[in-house]
């Protein structure tokens, strides 16, 4: 094969490139020239054909190659065309000859036709009519139909139809149309009569939105990931975060609680801050969005949990996601980009007819009895067990003391003499007692309907949304109610001018449980009913009441909590209009105006039922909070191309944004009825309370960025950014951020022709920049109170104002520096693509608590003290394993490796002796456990009062002391390591043992299609990390809450360590008693998963049986599961969830769907 010289790019009139971007963006506008249909100009008399190929080279991105023995490139040629396209081009100049061509990934190969003769036996039409539409089957306008090698063509009306005259020896037609793939259509049989086109997937994942525009990815310097909406699973789903765990590498997404819209932990790179906040900025169609969780309560108990930032969006809306992480890509928002940034953009209207879409998904929720609880009959027995391992200890009979049985026996302490809780009758007459989990849990149900309307025409297209989702929770009283509208809107008038509107009307209704994280009687529902034991009664008819445990009188009846009355509503509206201009070839004006608007409520009560509401006869609030966020901004893009090979791309702009905060509350108690519930708050004769607060932020923004390209393979891209805030100190109100990149796309040189037939990109990036981040507390560099200061005489409240902290007025903001290295490759025609990213990048100016040697009540000072050090590895990779005409198979994975340290304390940082410099942030230290003291075994010398079945910790340093014994400091006042042990245990065994963090994620999708049926998995992990078991700590080994309190434990405290069990690797009940070694890092697990995040089965009616209804143009059914198995060492309830005791079960979801277009 040959390949004629490179040439380069043209850009296309503005009409056409805007037609073309509002297809492939479905309403957005890009800041760079696109590539679909070329329009060519030539003028060409007696010219050799090589120099018809050299000139089609240079005004388009296409190449062409051919054999040598096959083309004449020395025939001459005649044409003159002005602003044609190239297939019309090239079937005028090809017309009469032996040469055909064809078209795929900017490439025009030539082939000689072996036979050109026709068909003998068969007339063929001299005029053809027909439709073309999508797959979906809607009718696309303005499709061009080519009679092949001829000049006759036409396009199809507003009804997708076409009519087309045939001249003489025509023998097929060639259909094309922006952001489809091109087909070339025997006219041997009547395929023409309704053609069907299939979207180029390739040509839209070419397009990547980017900080206030869109950029073809080829040219992008940044490192971006792109997630497209048919790459997520949604069924049974109620944030599109849940479908983001594991699709783009570099971000953490992890599941905080389970709970009906429960929070999600998303990170990008990492988390390098330390007291700031270290979420990433959220852009939704053009707005940043702020996080809204659910209004806290001041009663630790009715903690409502955390809720997922995108909870307000339909996932169903969703059209792609841009994940912004380095700061070439980030820097363009500046003080707010630190922690990444991710794009959302929404679905918008197509020109066509309107396309009416419903869907809905109907999913059961499995929940499985994790907590292995002891049964009543197996509760008695351990009861009678420990009750009479808690005597012996009390007693000191050995293994615990040096009385011998008889002794204690005959003379026991305070005079207290064993006795059986419970006969050996008694336990098998017991039956199965309360389980509590089952009446307090139950299968959890989701139900939506989702509708979707799309169309317009050459002017104005529309997408209209509705959507309900429904989620009745696994705990019973739990659930989320949505209801969302969308509407986005596009409009062009007069040639330059197109006006927009994006509008998100959510509501959210929540039912919450008592989810309280603390003990006793702040225990919440699950920990409640996981402790209560199983004697207790759940609730007597006779008397009406929800018995309580006699022995701990602080523990609420889980049973009852289910009477409380917990709800949230948040209305939120999210709107902007945009009003572009096009005065000049190539500027486009736009100005952009929008509202966030979030009003909130919680109302709860607690009725005399439970044990709170019973001691204050019951207990009422109400919270009222409201949240708008403003922007105005306004940009200027300028595109242009000089001399052929330079191309620049400017924008600048500003911006104004502005928070406002309201919140109201108030609460009593002591009703005289729970009747009232919430409504009636003055019918309480308690302790009234009533709260109210607001703030006021503002940011001003002024950017610029520049992009210019040489030669289609030298990139450079510059950003500046200035900030001001107001939640900053007057000293340092604004901030800047500058970035820069170089891009080298070393598959467009000349010297990788060779490679061109299997190297289909390669490109070098290398970036450097810097963000900022500006989320802390309103004016955090002053706080102000004011709360009763003490009680007068007749007991009445005095109210006093005092300041909470000193004013730092040089505080600033924190800032990210970060390098990125970054190639992205592809091979094969596509078949092979990915990245592969370095990146290192430092938090400096932390903001973080300095404290104050005071003896008044002011301690501390937020300032700018310390640095933070990241360094990752990113991997991404795309195959298409097979690809046929009936089975497709395709493979994406995702690998991120990164490590989060110190890189600079604070000057007063007062470090412990295990402690290390450069750390990581979330470092976890621990003295290590080694084993279990068996009986007769020598009782270590570091440890002179442990006992059997008391863990004995590994004795591994010590301290350098003086001749009185006393630890030596150096000269900053820590303690010296001695380097070996020293028979005691303290912190100088203290050792890093681990983080919270993962050292490295993975995800992978697989993808499979068969003819009318297709199948997806979707897998993803974390490694490299560690934590404790909450639940087992309290309730796993340790018999002394049943045999003092009569509490419930885990099956897994029969395997305690006993004198009659003494090879089990538990302690025994009565570790860490009488001695303060702790118990080291024994409750540590590895918490590596990989779960089986999602599994879906469809099937899609075949076209030919949808045609026969004449309404249906598709129909897809479907199942799914979402969290199908998890593979992990760590033996709790979910190494994903558990960060509290006994905290809201995961569940399995099973779905069933389906989706329909008329």
């Amino acid at each position: 094969m040959k390949r004629a010289r490179k040439g380069h790019l043209m850009t296309a009139s503005l009409i056409r490139r805007l037609c073309l971007s509002l297809l492939l963006l479905f309403g957005g506008w890009v800041s760079l020239p696109v590539y679909a249909q070329k329009a060519i100009t030539l003028d060409l008399i007696n010219q050799p054909f090589s120099t018809f190929i050299k000139q089609v080279e240079q005004q388009t991105d296409y190449k062409f190659f051919f054999e040598e023995q096959s083309v004449d490139v020395n025939r001459l040629v005649n044409v003159k065309v002005q602003n044609q396209d190239v297939r019309v081009v090239l079937n005028k100049v090809l017309s009469g000859t032996n040469i055909t061509y064809t078209i795929a990934n900017k490439k025009i190969l030539l082939k000689k036709q072996e036979n050109s003769k026709l068909q003998r036996g068969k007339a063929l039409p001299k005029e053809i009519v027909g439709s073309v539409v999508g797959e979906d089957g809607t009718q696309l306008i303005g499709v061009s139909i080519q009679v092949k090698g001829k000049a006759a063509g036409t396009i199809t009306n507003g009804d997708g139809n076409y009519r087309l005259v045939l001249p003489d020896n025509s023998d097929a037609i060639v259909v094309t149309y922006v952001g489809y793939i091109p087909q070339e259509i025997s006219l041997k049989n009547n395929n023409w009569q309704r053609i069907v086109l299939k979207e180029d997937i390739n040509m839209l994942d070419d397009v990547v939105v980017v900080g206030y525009g869109t950029v073809k990815k080829r040219d992008l310097t940044g490192a971006i990931s792109t997630i497209k909406a048919d790459e997520m699973g949604l069924a049974g789903i109620s944030s599109i975060g849940h479908a983001l765990e594991g699709k783009a590498a570099g971000l953490y997404v992890r599941q905080n609680s389970a709970q009906p819209g429960g929070g999600l932990d998303i990170l990008v790179r990492g988390a390098g801050s330390i007291n700031a906040n270290n979420d990433p900025l959220y852009i939704v169609d053009g707005f940043p969005i702020a996080k809204l969780d659910q209004i806290a309560s001041s009663d630790r108990k009715m903690d409502p949990g955390t809720q997922g930032v995108l909870n307000f969006l339909n996932p169903n809306d969703v059209e792609s996601i841009e994940v912004l992480k380095d700061a070439s890509a980030t820097s363009i928002y500046g003080a707010r980009a630190a922690n990444g940034v991710v794009i959302i953009t929404t679905k918008r209207g197509k020109e066509g007819k309107t396309k009416v879409s419903y869907s809905y998904n109907y999913s059961y929720q499995k929940y499985s009895d994790t907590y292995d609880l002891l049964s009543l009959p197996e509760w008695m027995e351990e009861k009678n067990k420990t009750s009479w391992e808690l005597w012996i200890w009390n007693n000191k009979v050995a293994p615990w003391g040096t009385k011998t049985l008889e002794e204690a026996l005959m003379s026991p302490v305070n005079g207290i003499r064993y006795n059986r809780p419970y006969t050996e009758q008694e336990i098998a007459n017991a039956g199965a007692g309360t389980d509590w989990l089952d009446l307090v849990t139950r299968n959890g149900l989701i139900q939506e309907h989702n509708i979707n309307l799309q169309g317009g025409n050459k002017g104005t297209q529309y997408m209209l949304s509705f959507n309900y989702f429904n989620h009745e929770g696994i705990i019973r009283n739990s659930g989320m109610t949505r209801y969302t509208m969308k509407a986005n809107i596009d409009q062009e008038f007069l040639n330059i001018f197109k006006a927009g509107l994006n509008l998100t009307m959510t509501r959210i209704i929540n039912d919450n449980t008592q989810l309280g994280s603390d003990k006793w009687e702040n225990s919440g529902l699950i920990r409640s009913a996981v402790e209560m034991g199983p004697q207790i009664q759940a609730y007597d008819p006779e008397t009406g009441k929800y018995p309580t445990n006699p022995l701990v009188g602080t523990r609420p009846n889980p049973y009852s909590l289910l009477n409380n009355v917990d709800r949230g509503n948040t209305d939120r509206v999210l709107g902007n209009i945009f009003v572009e201009a096009r005065p000049l070839d190539g500027l486009t004006l736009r100005v952009n105006a929008g509202i966030d608007r979030a009003a909130q409520s919680r109302k709860t009560y607690q009725p005399k039922s439970t044990l709170n509401g019973y001691n204050l006869q019951g207990v009422a609030s109400v919270y009222g909070m409201d949240n708008n966020q403003y922007l105005l901004e306004a940009t200027a893009t300028y595109l242009k191309t000089f001399a052929k090979i330079h191309k620049i791309n400017l924008l600048a702009g500003t911006s104004y944004e502005q928070f406002n905060y309201e919140g109201v509350n108030a609460g009593n108690n002591n009703f005289l009825t729970d009747g009232f519930i919430y409504n009636n708050l003055g019918a309480g004769g308690g302790n009234k309370i009533v709260g109210s607060g607001s703030s006021e932020n503002k940011m001003l923004s002024y950017f610029f960025r520049a992009n210019y390209i040489l030669k289609d393979r030298y990139l450079l891209t510059a950003t500046l950014r200035s900030d001001g805030a107001s939640v900053f100190a007057r000293n340092h109100k604004w901030g800047y951020f500058p970035s820069v990149a170089l891009g080298w796309t070393i598959s467009e040189e000349n010297f990788m022709a060779k490679a061109s037939d299997w190297l289909s990109m390669l490109k070098l990036r290398l970036s450097w920049g810097q963000t900022g981040n500006a989320d802390i507390s309103t004016n955090a560099f002053a706080s102000y109170y004011a709360q009763e200061a003490y009680n007068k005489e007749d007991k009445s409240k005095q109210i006093g104002v005092f300041q909470g902290r000193l004013e730092n007025p040089d505080l600033k903001w924190e800032t990210t520096t970060e390098w990125n290295a970054g190639l992205d490759f592809g091979f094969f025609n596509g078949r092979i693509s990915g990245s592969v990213e370095y990146y290192y990048k430092v938090i400096s100016d932390l903001l973080n608590y300095k404290p104050l040697n005071s003896y008044q009540t002011i301690t501390q000072v937020i300032a700018n003290i310390g640095k933070t050090k990241s360094t990752g590895i990113e991997v991404t990779l795309n195959t298409k394993n097979i690809v046929t005409k009936d089975f497709f198979w395709s493979t994406d994975l995702t690998f991120t490796k990164y490590k989060d340290r110190w890189k600079e304390r604070t000057p007063d940082w007062k470090p412990a002796v295990y402690e290390k410099y450069d750390a990581p942030i979330r470092a976890i230290y621990s003295r290590r456990a080694d084993h279990i003291l068996q009986i007769g075994e020598k009782v270590p010398d570091a440890q002179p009062l442990l006992l059997p079945g008391q863990l004995v910790i590994k004795d591994i340093n010590g301290y350098v002391r003086d001749a009185n014994g006393d630890p030596v400091v150096d000269e900053n006042g820590r303690f010296q390591l001695l380097g070996h042990p020293d028979n005691i245990i303290d912190d100088a065994d203290m050792e890093l043992i681990g983080t919270s963090d993962p050292g490295w994620l993975a995800g992978m999708t697989n993808t499979f299609k068969y003819k009318d049926f297709d199948l997806s998995f979707h897998l993803n992990g974390m490694f490299d990390r560690i934590m404790e078991d909450p639940t087992a700590m309290e309730y796993g080994i340790s018999g002394d809450g049943i045999a003092r309190y009569g509490l419930n434990a885990l099956r897994s405290v029969k395997d305690r360590w006993t004198w009659d069990n003494p090879s089990t690797t538990n302690p025994s009940t009565f570790q860490g008693w009488e001695n303060t070694y702790s118990s080291g890092d024994f409750y540590y697990q590895k918490a590596w998963f990989i779960r089986m995040q999602n599994i879906t089965l469809g099937y899609t009616l075949p076209k030919h049986l949808l045609a026969k209804t004449k309404v249906i143009s598709n129909l897809r059914v479907h199942a799914s599961i979402n969290n199908a198995f998890i593979i992990t060492p760590y033996d709790g309830l979910d190494p994903e969830t558990d960060y509290y005791t006994a905290s809201y079960p995961n569940a399995r979801t099973f779905s069933f769907g389906v989706d329909i277009s008329f």
